[in-house]
């Protein structure tokens, strides 16, 4: 193997439990402070969630309808001022749960040690991306990263944003119409890399949308099935957010009977197993 081309969420950490649990903290807390009932708030971000396309949006918070009337103002700083707890509950929340599934950052540094090029490919907006993997330390053993461009950012002030710092080249965007399950770029990921398909794994969680592309194009497809591991609650709390529209959902179904009998050629029940392969 010289190229490892790996999924972030829920292959290298448990991104449905931290971020759900991120997220219901913010909005009890939300809930709290503006004296709105929880139910109403979730479904505003819902709308809102969906009107950008995503539900990793951190301050949709300030785009809620019932925050605005709240404070009578559409002023974003403002409300990112007023609402600095609420804010800070989800960031507190993520400092305990986001965490490293078990031996990956070991793995990582072995493959990388014995010349193994490891590259990142997520659905993951940008920052998102290289901020978890900056807070996790393991951004230094990636090559490349190829993660969802955000054309839509809402941050209240973006000129004081801090990025993440990186080589130029590091971080290769991809468009909305880049979405998993996606073969011609994974053969692109190969040839821009300089790796034969045939030296190259792909490690994911999903069957649908991670492991069918890699196997339609012949390349050595791992499923990391630990990572469909989480509770029910957290799932159900992404749901009542979730972007997706009755067109995502059909599609989704669609991939599900497509690839219903698609098979792995490895299953790991932990990163490191990669090791034995």
């Amino acid at each position: 193997m010289k190229l490892l081309i790996t999924d972030l969420d829920n292959t290298l950490y448990d991104w449905v439990t931290f971020y759900s649990q991120s997220f219901y903290a913010m909005v009890l807390k939300l809930s709290e402070e503006i004296n709105v009932p929880l139910e109403t708030l979730l479904s505003e971000y819902k709308v809102i969630h969906q009107k950008f396309g995503n539900s990793e949006k951190p301050f949709a918070t300030l785009e809620l309808p019932s925050v605005i009337n709240h404070f009578e103002s559409k002023d974003k700083i403002y409300l990112q001022k007023k609402l600095k707890n609420v804010l800070g509950a989800f960031s507190a929340k993520r400092s305990q749960t986001l965490k490293l599934y078990p031996e990956v950052k070991e793995t990582l540094i072995k493959l990388k040690r014995d010349g193994v090029k490891i590259v990142g490919h997520t659905e993951a907006l940008e920052f998102n991306s290289l901020y978890r993997l900056r807070k996790l330390d393991i951004l230094d053993l990636f090559e490349h990263l190829y993660t969802l461009e955000d054309t839509q950012n809402i941050h209240p002030s973006p000129e004081t944003a801090i990025p993440v710092s990186v080589k130029k080249d590091f971080v290769i965007k991809l468009s909305s119409k880049e979405a998993k399950p996606n073969p011609s770029l994974l053969k692109h990921i190969c040839e821009r890399e300089n790796v034969d398909i045939k030296e190259a794994i792909y490690v994911g969680d999903s069957l649908t949308k991670d492991i069918s592309m890699a196997k339609e194009i012949g390349m050595k497809a791992v499923w990391a099935n630990y990572g469909r591991n989480f509770s029910p609650k957290c799932w159900d709390i992404l749901v009542q957010i979730t972007h997706w529209t009755a067109d995502d959902v059909a599609r989704e179904e669609e991939l599900k009977k497509a690839y219903a009998n698609i098979e792995p050629d490895y299953t790991i029940d932990s990163f490191s197993d990669i090791l034995k392969l």
